[in-house]
């Protein structure tokens, strides 16, 4: 054990903390957050996957992978190391053999080893959420590439040394647009902490969304470059940009003239404005339990949610993935109709996009999982917003007690799959 080894980066320092209160899940968390340094063999080019640093220890093959180039001197002492950069989920994604295990830091304090499958299962969520990206890439598919960079949020780093100011529309704000050979001015945006960490260590840093680079983009004769320095590295110029800006302009005004029509036809329908009632709340309703049956005790949990009529077609149609209102035990299979939810839930009223003569009604509905509440599903319905678990069930209930399933959620195609 290297006793004389002192953290370095943030990322090591934050492994330290969580290893002194043993806290595993910390460790790992962060672990997965940071990048990992692979020595690269002598005469091997450095940023060349082919090459995998190994080592055997109890007759198991390992790789070597460090969270600094102090800890590469402090684990291997004395030698000259060229690394590549790589994130956790690389390594995920290419393991070369799940008999070999991954041994970061080995020999210092933080020293950690995972067998392929404990790496795979730490990098799964970083994994499903750079899937769109990843095939974008390896497709080379443009349309592909601009659809997974508007569901991200991206990382944009700062000019070193620029003005304090953090607002895009600021004229002093610090873009850092960086030359390439060709004297063509990239900007860098990466998507993550993780992929920004890989490729520039610790970075000044502002999270934005697509729809606000795109309207403060800085120059059109200007490239974006997505993850620099990466396996996921792409390049968009500018005119793709610009392109994207307006055809998002354009989009928010379908839909603002979309929403401005809604209310309209509400108002005439002598609803409230939407705007000012928002997701209608539980109200107690005489003789609620009147024609409730009430849950089933042979069945197990499954938690619900009612969704407006006019919401299915995001679902079913872009792949909507977030849901609010309240949630609640589903009582069982022909136990639920649209109007015992209603008085059940006090889902009607002033305002309320739901009625007694409603023919069916749309729900969501799941399994508790570990992350889920215990106290979801227990007493009174719940208020809150939260977004689609994987597995999620589309359902359509029918006024005469029909229950039929339309779709299940895919959350790494990020779309509804037809039941």
């Amino acid at each position: 054990m290297v006793t004389d080894w002192q953290p370095s980066t943030v990322t090591e320092r934050a492994l330290v903390a969580a290893a002194e209160a043993e806290d595993r899940a910390a460790f790992l968390a962060e672990l997965a957050a940071g990048p990992l340094l692979l020595p690269v063999a002598p005469g091997s080019v450095a940023g060349d996957p082919a090459g995998w640093p190994t080592g055997r220890h109890d007759g198991v093959t390992h790789v070597l992978a460090y969270t600094s180039p102090t800890a590469i001197g402090a684990g291997l002492p004395g030698q000259s190391v060229q690394y590549r950069v790589a994130a956790l989920a690389d390594l995920a994604v290419d393991w070369p053999d799940d008999r070999w295990m991954l041994a970061v830091d080995a020999g210092l304090p933080i020293g950690v080893r995972l067998t392929a499958d404990e790496l795979r299962t730490l990098a799964d969520p970083a994994v499903r959420a750079e899937l769109p990206l990843r095939e974008a890439v390896r497709r080379q598919d443009p349309d592909a590439l601009v659809s997974a960079l508007l569901r991200a949020e991206l990382v944009l780093p700062l000019r070193p040394d620029g003005p304090a100011t953090r607002d895009l529309s600021d004229p002093e704000f610090p873009w850092w647009g960086l030359p390439d050979e060709q004297g063509r001015v990239s900007l860098p945006v990466f998507t993550s902490e993780t992929r920004l960490r890989q490729a520039l260590g610790e970075h000044d840093s502002v999270l934005v969304s697509s729809l606000q680079l795109t309207e403060h983009w800085p120059d059109p004769s200007w490239q974006l470059l997505v993850n620099p320095e990466t396996p996921l590295a792409a390049a968009l110029p500018g005119e793709a940009v610009l392109a994207l800006r307006d055809w998002l302009g354009e989009l928010r005004d379908v839909l603002g003239d979309a929403t401005e029509q809604e209310r309209r036809r509400r108002a005439t329908a002598g609803y409230a404005d939407p705007a000012t009632v928002g997701v209608p709340v539980s109200r107690p309703v005489p003789d609620a339990e009147a024609d409730d049956p009430g849950p089933d005790p042979d069945v197990p949990l499954r938690l619900q949610l009612v969704i407006p009529h006019r919401y299915l077609a995001s679902y079913l149609d872009d792949g909507y993935d977030r849901a609010a209102g309240l949630v609640h035990a589903w009582h069982g299979p022909q136990r639920d109709t649209p109007i015992r939810l209603y008085r059940r839930l006090g889902l009607l009223g002033e305002g309320s996009p739901f009625e007694e003569s409603d023919e069916w009604v749309a729900v969501l509905r799941w399994p508790p999982g570990e992350a889920t509440p215990a106290e979801w599903g227990q007493g009174r319905p719940r208020m809150e917003s939260l977004v689609v678990p994987d597995g999620t069930e589309l359902h359509c209930l029918h006024r005469d007690g029909r229950d039929e399933l339309l779709a299940r959620f895919d959350a790494t195609a990020h779309s509804w799959a037809p039941a």
